[in-house]
């Protein structure tokens, strides 16, 4: 374990509403990591939230667990509320760490998420959620998944996940974090956007991207990946611009390379065609990436070839949500609904 000159007192700090699947299971990972001065603040809206008694349970087992009710705070969201009540009570934290319940991490997942934070250029870790198919939507969602976190290696387009954040404190308090997320719908996208605009990276830790469970059908897979793209039409509009063009007019050009292979112009055809071949190639690479460098065995992975398969599809479906989310003004988010005008 790499954390600076010595261990620094970390708190994590986890929204719950409701509760997921496998919830105590996950809780418990989160109170078994290799770090000795931690702590685990979990934020619920009410007592009668589901996961409340669970937690109180838990909590008298575990020290380390804190159990606290969130202040609802009018102009954000419910998460954001809970975090800032998580904050509050983290007085003496070093630096803050977020996650969401429907991770489960390995016993290295914090310590792995701090170890960069030593380089001052750094701003924040993150992590990433992965999806281990269960059914043909959950393939789907998972190859979609690949896809978008695919950019996390790249400096200018990656993220913060609100589902695996590491931030000193002191840059948290630098960068008035608190107050924007007062004023804002989203925490992970709002944080990044202060991270960049003022200077700081923001280091992907493969290590720390982990397994996530999700459950729905296909209409509901299809409602979930359009509201990501909406929040990054919200937060970075000239980035969602960008990948608008480029994303619908490729699809465009590969429709009409069918079409023109059809008429009896095949070469010019396959060249308009493909984007689509190198997508299958694309697919099997970002599996076997992330399969390299997450913490899970080798066999619980799978095969490649589906996610090759699916991956051209996956392209069309992006497009589908970059244009279905030009028609979104409202957003249903943990039982609640914001407008996103």
């Amino acid at each position: 374990m790499i954390f600076l000159l010595s261990p620094k007192k970390i708190s994590i700090i986890i929204p719950c509403k409701g509760k997921s699947k496998n919830f105590e299971e996950n809780i418990k990972a989160f109170l078994n990591q290799d770090y000795e001065k931690y702590d685990v603040i979990c934020v619920v809206d009410s007592p009668s939230d589901p996961s409340f008694a669970e937690l109180e349970r838990i909590a008298m087992e575990n020290s380390k667990l804190h159990v606290e009710i969130s202040d609802l705070i009018e102009g954000c969201s419910g998460k954001n509320s809970a975090l800032l009540k998580g904050i509050e009570k983290s007085k003496d934290a070093d630096v803050f760490v977020f996650a969401d319940t429907d991770i489960r991490p390995h016993k290295d997942w914090l310590s792995n998420l701090l170890a960069p934070l030593s380089n001052k250029k750094i701003g924040a870790t993150t992590g990433y959620r992965w999806y281990f198919p269960h059914d043909a939507t959950s393939l789907l969602l998972s190859v979609w998944n690949a896809a978008v976190s695919s950019v996390l290696f790249y400096d200018i387009l990656n993220f913060t996940w609100g589902g695996s954040t590491a931030i000193k404190k002191r840059i948290f308090e630098e960068l008035k974090i608190a107050e924007i997320w007062r004023k804002s719908l989203v925490d992970d996208l709002s944080l990044t956007k202060a991270l960049k605009e003022n200077g700081y990276k923001i280091r992907l830790v493969p290590s720390c991207i982990v397994e996530a469970y999700e459950e729905g059908g296909f209409t509901s897979l299809l409602k979930w990946t359009t509201k990501q793209i909406c929040w990054i039409r919200f937060y970075f509009p000239s980035l969602w611009k960008m990948a608008m063009i480029l994303n619908i007019g490729l699809r465009f050009t590969n429709i009409l390379g069918l079409s023109v292979i059809f008429i009896g112009y095949p070469i010019p055809g396959i060249l308009m065609f493909s984007p689509v071949i190198f997508d299958v190639f694309r697919g099997w690479l970002e599996f076997n990436t992330f399969k390299s460098l997450m913490r899970y065995p080798e066999n619980k992975f799978g095969s490649a070839i589906p996610h090759a398969i699916i991956r051209p599809f996956v392209s069309f479906l992006i497009a589908y949500n970059l244009i279905s989310s030009l028609f979104v003004n409202e957003i249903e988010w943990g039982g609640r609904k914001y407008s996103i005008k």
